[in-house]
């Protein structure tokens, strides 16, 4: 992806998603976030690198008057020419227990539950979701595989 999509085109591929059952099923809260182009605070300015910020389950900000502590996280971004991106192995998202490995502003991966739970992305769409991965493990284990 190399440009924001308009405001149309975002929400005509929202309605898309919206209906995607993996989508739904998905543990991403960043989901939401493809597609998108994210400025510095200085609008002529695009995001890039690490940004770290706390924030509540509805991605609401310390500073804000909906703030809800009880659900809030210190959550580390990584940006590239405005966009959510990982770089080096490293996650665009990341979280206790989560990390979120995007591609130029799309989701490739989601690790969720502590490593639980993994979701597959190809171009912004979940296609595959395991769970019980710590049960499968161990019983791999215990049957010497």
């Amino acid at each position: 992806m190399e440009k924001s999509l308009t405001q149309d085109e975002f929400m005509q591929l929202m309605r898309k998603l919206a209906a995607n059952e993996l989508f739904k099923k998905s543990k991403s809260l960043h989901k939401y976030l493809q597609f998108k182009r994210f400025n510095d605070v200085n609008p002529e300015k695009l995001m890039n690198g690490q940004y770290i910020r706390r924030e509540d389950i509805f991605l609401n900000t310390e500073d804000s008057d909906m703030f809800d502590e009880k659900t809030a996280k210190v959550v580390i971004y990584n940006f590239k020419d405005g966009f959510l991106h990982s770089e080096n192995n490293e996650p665009a998202i990341q979280y206790p227990g989560h990390w979120e490995y995007w591609e130029k502003g799309l989701i490739k991966k989601v690790v969720a539950d502590g490593g639980d739970t993994e979701e597959y992305w190809e171009d912004g769409v979940p296609v595959r979701i395991e769970t019980n991965l710590a049960e499968r493990r161990r019983r791999e284990v215990e049957n010497g595989k």
